[in-house]
């Protein structure tokens, strides 16, 4: 692990996704057809769900974990193919949101837990951590939930699916620039308030921080939050499937997606 690792990771290192009033407002932002910013909109997750259940599933019906599974938009589609789900996810509204509008309760579970210390449950024939999910964790945290995902898998002939940030997109978003707004309510508060973004790349840690300073119109006062995005260049991200007990390992330029930003890549449990 890089010098200065442990400090980065340390604290509250990512925006507060089980806050109920939080999650409330990111279910809002999952929801939304206008932006492909907490969820993609519907018709990409159409042709993503398409593009696993016929290149990964063979159209077989099979168990499958989603993990940051949000509001469950992967997991309804799937079930509706009739595969059984299982997903995972510490925001509130997103799970009962999930639960609430799954159109094959029978097929599918959700679960209100943190990915890095919830059971997984299985054998699932299929793991999943979509949208750059892996890259807010620690090398740590990630490597102990791959192992957790290899684990759950099938031996043999279970597979995991990775969509990652890449390396480059990474560190784009640390060099980008400060910004300010004065927003009538937004993702950080329902009020109106004035949201400062900071960026910074740390190229010792291969790490991106977004710091937002949030202050309230009326009261003036100021709360702080952070986010932290690690890049996993395809050699790290290739060793790091191995030390948890992978093979196989495949990046998916055939993947549909709207974004160079985003890439996706399998692995066997060797």
């Amino acid at each position: 692990m890089r010098t200065g690792d442990d400090a980065l990771w340390s604290g509250a290192y990512k925006i507060p996704w089980n806050d109920p009033d939080f999650s409330e407002r990111m279910l809002a932002e999952h929801l939304s057809q206008d932006h492909d910013l907490a969820s993609r909109r519907c018709v990409w997750i159409d042709r993503q769900v398409a593009w696993i259940h016929r290149n990964l599933l063979r159209e077989e019906m099979s168990d499958i974990l989603d993990l940051g599974c949000g509001p469950g938009l992967y997991s309804h589609r799937l079930a509706t193919l009739g595969h059984r789900c299982r997903g995972i996810d510490f925001g509130p509204a997103s799970i009962e949101y999930a639960r609430k509008c799954s159109p094959c309760q029978s097929r599918c579970q959700f679960v209100p837990d943190d990915i890095r210390h919830a059971p997984f449950g299985g054998p699932f024939d299929l793991a999943m951590i979509l949208f750059g999910e892996m890259n807010v964790f620690s090398e740590a945290e990630i490597l102990a939930i791959l192992c957790k995902c290899h684990a759950c898998l099938a031996p043999k002939c279970g597979r995991l699916i990775v969509e990652i940030q890449t390396a480059e997109a990474v560190e784009c978003l640390g060099r980008g620039g400060s910004s300010e707004q004065e927003l009538e309510s937004g993702l950080f508060s329902a009020r109106p308030h004035r949201c400062r973004t900071e960026h910074r790349w740390l190229p010792g840690q291969q790490a991106a921080v977004q710091t937002f300073t949030i202050t309230e119109t009326a009261s003036m006062e100021t709360r702080v939050y952070r986010n932290t995005t690690r890049a996993w260049p395809a050699d790290d991200l290739t060793a790091l499937l191995k030390t948890a007990g992978f093979s196989g390992m495949a990046q998916h330029d055939d993947w549909p997606c709207n974004t160079d930003c985003l890439a996706l890549w399998s692995a066997r449990a060797a």
